[in-house]
């Protein structure tokens, strides 16, 4: 009898379920412009970023090749100023962009448009601004060594100046084009640059080696500014509105302090070895081989990211709805925590002795590989999450998980430096502290706004997609670590990774849903 009573039981209860989560995957918010125009958008500027890295591996490989250890440890502290040039305007670009993609989904663009122009007006002065900074420091370091342009450092800086104000204007006219999901045209810069980076960086480093690489990345800014006039369709004018210039930076600093804690939280580990090890120029162009590969991987996770930003704004503009953009956050970290945790695998087991072998002058940047990729992973997956609460104007709620895993952070490199692990070290710190930044900024984001059965479907579609090809490459990496090992057991570490990737990734498809969303986009 209790058999009899268990089948129509099970049966009545499998179906229940079944009909819920169907109900649950019909239920979720899609962006305005649609599932489709989603899908196309991803593949288009996916398919730029992987030909960009392609190409971009190819241009570091053939750079270490002509430039020593030392130099490029020059070039990626100068990089580091370069970077910070995007925070000199106080975040009004970001302010003015946001508020474009709320306008957008709301249908009411004309005072967005206006903001623009006032946007780019500051952003202009305060990036002469910062210029004037670097070339003040040039000055000084060139005092300490006797010549300008005799000193790597010095000379840099004055180049760096230079770089700010263009990257500044071509950095501002990308996130109108990406606000206006014009993923078309910023996929075809990326290739540009792409292209004239590997051609003219590599020309020119091969003839003046490091004051070349300054050369060659003068003349891709230049290329990328005159093919952004030719597309941009903004007519951007200099506009002076000190009330509407203090609204917009009143939206925009948070996102812009959120920026510089972010930077400095991904430069933590190369400012920590600049600091602590003595040849630090040598350490950190060694380290670059793993952050050669987790940038590449990151900048595919951040690339996808930043074309459903502007949908999270739009979505926003149109509906008002906070747990909608939530929601769909969370839905989206699923497929992105797909991606990233096949190009982690592979890049575990295939890409370390890969670099290993092609360059052996670098080997010791080789074993932080395996320990700062798995992190960079999970790290991704905050993006979603940050862009969601910037949405929906809660951006400051993303300073505390982003401070507390900071100070997490350089306490573990501290510890870590000395105590004498070196490279390694620094890579397994910098990792803990990018799960920890992922854990609470999902919480801050997330947590309010999803009910119980969005939150456990959240957990386990991370955990299953991301961790067992994680575990399973990590696991053969640290168990096989011979410097050059063959072809054939690579190949085979590989075909592993895949197996238990495309397992995790099926049942995805089956059970949870991705296949109703499939056939929802066809």
């Amino acid at each position: 009898m209790a058999t009899q009573l268990a089948t129509p039981l099970a049966t009545a209860s499998n179906t229940a379920s079944s009909r819920l989560t169907r109900e649950v995957i019909a239920s979720d918010p899609r962006p305005v412009t649609g599932w489709r125009r989603l899908v196309r958008d991803s593949i288009v500027a996916s398919s730029a970023t992987i030909l960009c890295q392609g190409l971009g591996v190819v241009t570091a490989i053939v750079l270490r090749l002509l430039l020593e250890p030392a130099q490029m440890g020059v070039w990626q502290g100068l990089k580091l100023f370069l970077g910070y040039a995007n925070y000199a305007n106080l975040g009004i670009s970001k302010g003015a962009t946001r508020e474009l993609s709320i306008a957008i989904g709301r249908g009411e663009t004309q005072a967005a448009e206006r903001g623009l122009s006032i946007a780019f007006t500051f952003n202009t002065i305060a990036s002469v601004l910062y210029a004037i900074v670097l070339v003040g420091a040039a000055v000084i370091v060139a005092g300490e060594t006797g010549s300008l342009w005799s000193n790597a450092w010095s000379v840099g800086l004055v180049a760096v100046a230079a770089l700010a104000i263009g990257q500044r204007h071509v950095t501002f006219l990308v996130t109108i084009l990406r606000a206006r999901q014009a993923f078309t045209a910023t996929a075809a810069l990326s290739l540009l640059e792409a292209i004239l980076t590997l051609a003219a960086c590599a020309i020119f480093v091969r003839w003046w080696g490091l004051l070349g690489m300054y050369a060659g990345t003068l003349v891709v800014l230049a290329a990328s500014t005159g093919f952004l006039h030719a597309v941009e369709p903004a007519r951007l004018h200099f506009v002076w509105d000190p009330a509407e210039s203090r609204r917009l930076v009143a939206i925009g600093a948070p996102i812009l302090l959120f920026g510089v804690l972010g930077t400095l939280f991904r430069s933590l580990d190369r400012l920590m070895i600049l600091a602590y090890l003595p040849d630090r120029e040598y350490q950190l162009g060694c380290y670059s081989v793993a952050l050669l590969v987790t940038a590449q991987l990151y900048g595919l996770a951040n690339m996808l990211s930043i074309v459903m930003a502007p949908r999270y704004g739009e979505l926003f503009g149109r509906t008002g709805s906070a747990r909608d953009v939530a929601r769909l956050a969370a839905r989206s970290s699923e497929p992105l925590a797909a991606v990233t945790a096949l190009l982690s695998g592979l890049a575990i087991v295939a890409g370390a002795p890969l670099l290993s072998a092609m360059l052996p002058d670098y080997r010791s940047g080789v074993a932080p590989l395996v320990w700062l990729v798995p992190g960079t992973a999970i790290s991704a997956l905050a993006l979603p999450a940050s862009q969601c609460l910037i949405a929906v104007d809660r951006q400051r709620r993303a300073f505390w998980p982003l401070a507390f895993a900071l100070l997490a952070a350089a306490l573990g490199n501290h510890l870590a430096l000395r105590a004498g692990y070196g490279l390694t070290g620094v890579a397994m710190a910098t990792s803990t502290g990018f799960t920890l930044h992922f854990l609470l900024t999902a919480f801050v984001a997330l947590w309010e706004d999803l009910n119980r059965g969005e939150r456990r479907r959240f957990i386990a579609g991370v955990c299953l997609t991301l961790f067992p090809t994680l575990g399973l490459a990590m696991s053969m990496a640290l168990l096989d670590q011979s410097e050059a090992p063959s072809l054939a057991i690579a190949t085979m570490k590989s075909a592993a990774v895949v197996g238990v990737w495309s397992a995790t990734t099926w049942i995805g498809w089956h059970r949870g849903g991705w296949s109703t969303l499939a056939r929802g986009i066809a």
